[in-house]
């Protein structure tokens, strides 16, 4: 047990996010201002307004400086007062602690080179944060301010800054980029007349302006691809969404109708036979088929069975003789050797000899790798038996169903349908199930289960004749629902099967107790960035 509640432990720390432990913080708004100079360099102040629960020590905002660009001068201040800052390679870190409180950070730094002047225009095309991120901006707001007044020549946005130019005037361009979510690019890019920066050096000997305008026309037409696309499929999801819900409905209709038309054929064979069922199972594989797990109780009811069998005489109440290891089961074989052979040691099994063999702490882990071997003999035993259908047909449906809902999750995903993609996810988990769990049981199989389940609690057995009673009982001994009393017993003395239940009653206290004891001690001994233009970026965080 100690060792499973490690496990649990580890796999808890290992896939609780980090963040849970993390600062929780919000960052409410971020107003960028980068104001352009004639000799390309870019003085930038940024406002980040954070909003904190609990305790902090402060904010950290990652610079990545585009290629041919460098930044420096990085200052941090609030209501004026400047603030500690220490830099990390790329990560600044701003100390200001407190704790509940609602944060304005003032950012100022300088990007040289930050303007690009070629022979006709001069851009700045800039990313103030790219995929690298972490943290939502709830409301960002980019200005751009050229050295004076003129005329824009080219102003647009990539990715979250598309079409989020709110005003041009005199020059100076306003993107507001509203909510921008963590892990993604937003660039943006304004061009002016190349004389107005006449100081700054000529990064080409070609013109520009044509290749950035051609290149925003390109970006509208596949915007606007994009967006028919996103049209198109908006209209096809529905009718792959309820296709998709007819299939389900058709499987899980067809499997209620193929269950009830087995009960009927299965009550058509029943009538009038109430008796225990003759199948080729052994007793401790149709406990297993029947309770899906092997008690304590189980052990102590197969060897019983072999009593019954012949390969085991009863020599006292609580001794027993190995009489022939001839049997049709491995599981069986298996059991002999294991309780005469490991534990007794001899052809005689005593009820002693289990209290000896688990007192020797040496013998525990042994014992329950023994349970475990036979356990396993037993389930290949009802492996081997034909009990449930293929239902290939209905299980390759599905399949196939489960393949166009995988499909459709990403392209309903890319068009971002994200209530069709929710609905698929859904249906795809449903389709991949019922392909991989469908195993309706046959008439034989049903037939097993619809007729002993029933005699786990009852009593109709004891009105059968002897032959049929003894097996009842022994099925009621291996589920653990026989329990023995003085008031049962002393009134059923004359009953043949009384002498099993007896037995099964000296056995029972020794083999639990056994199991816990060496179940328990045997668990106890085991072992034990930067994606934006010109790769620059960046984000925004707390610690």
């Amino acid at each position: 047990m100690k060792k499973v509640l490690s496990v649990c432990v580890l796999f808890l720390i290992l896939f609780i996010p980090t963040h849970v432990w993390a600062v929780e913080f919000s960052i409410e708004s971020t107003d960028i201002e980068a104001q352009l100079r004639e000799d390309g360099q870019v003085d930038v102040t940024e406002s980040h307004t954070y909003e904190f629960e609990g305790d902090f020590n402060g904010i950290t905002r990652t610079l990545i400086p585009k290629e041919n660009t460098t930044i420096h001068h990085f200052q941090a201040s609030e209501n004026g007062e400047n603030l500690k800052v220490k830099k990390e390679g790329n990560l600044y870190k701003v100390y200001r602690d407190g704790s509940d409180e609602t944060v304005t950070v003032d950012i100022t730094y300088t990007v040289s080179q930050g303007v690009e002047r070629f022979e006709d225009v001069a851009q700045f095309y800039y990313p103030f944060f790219d995929d690298s991120n972490e943290t939502t901006y709830e409301n960002m707001r980019i200005t751009v301010v050229p050295p004076k007044h003129t005329d824009v020549k080219a102003a647009y946005g990539y990715d979250e800054a598309y079409e989020t130019v709110e005003t041009i005037d005199e020059g100076t361009v306003v993107f507001n980029l509203g909510e921008v979510a963590s892990e993604e690019n937003g660039d943006i890019r304004v061009a002016y007349d190349a004389s107005l920066f006449s100081e700054a050096p000529l990064i080409a000997e070609k013109p520009m302006l044509d290749n950035i305008i051609a290149e925003k026309e390109k970006m509208d037409a596949e915007v606007a691809a994009k967006m028919e696309a996103r049209k198109q499929w908006a209209g096809v999801a529905p009718v792959i969404v309820v296709g998709l819900l007819l299939i389900a409905v058709g499987l899980i209709v067809q499997a209620i109708r193929k269950r009830w038309m087995t009960g009927i054929e299965i009550k058509r064979q029943l009538s009038g036979n109430g008796r225990f069922p003759d199948t080729e199972m052994s007793l401790p594989a149709t406990l297993l088929f029947t309770g899906g797990s092997l008690k304590a109780s189980a052990i102590i009811a197969s060897l019983l069975e072999l009593v019954r069998k012949g390969n085991v005489k009863k020599v006292s109440d609580e001794a027993f003789e190995l009489v022939s290891r001839k049997t049709d089961f491995r599981h069986e074989t298996r059991l002999m050797e294991w309780l005469f052979d490991d534990i007794a040691d001899d052809t005689t099994f005593h009820v002693d000899d289990l209290d000896s063999y688990v007192k020797e702490k040496k013998n525990h882990e042994k014992f329950q790798s023994s349970v475990s071997s036979w356990k396993e003999a037993v389930r290949r035993e009802v492996k081997q038996h034909d009990l449930t259908e293929k239902a290939k047909s209905t299980r390759w449906i599905s399949g196939l169903s489960a393949l166009v809902s995988f499909t459709s999750i990403f392209l309903f995903a890319y068009h971002r349908l994200f209530l069709w993609m929710f609905a698929v996810v859904l249906l795809f988990l449903f389709f991949l199930i019922f392909a991989v769990a469908y195993r309706p049981l046959n008439e034989k199989g049903r037939r097993i289960k619809e007729t002993l389940t029933p005699l786990k609690v009852s009593d109709e057995w004891k009105s059968w004749s002897e032959e049929e009673q003894v097996p009842a009982l022994l099925y009621q001994i291996g589920a653990g629902k026989r329990k023995m009393s003085a008031s049962f017993a002393t009134s059923s003395q004359s009953n043949e099967w009384m002498i099993y239940l007896l037995l099964a009653e000296t056995f029972q206290s020794g083999f639990e107790k056994a199991d816990q004891t060496t179940a328990v001690s045997a668990a106890g001994t085991g072992g034990g960035g930067g994606s934006g233009a010109g790769g620059g970026g960046g984000g925004s965080g707390a610690f």
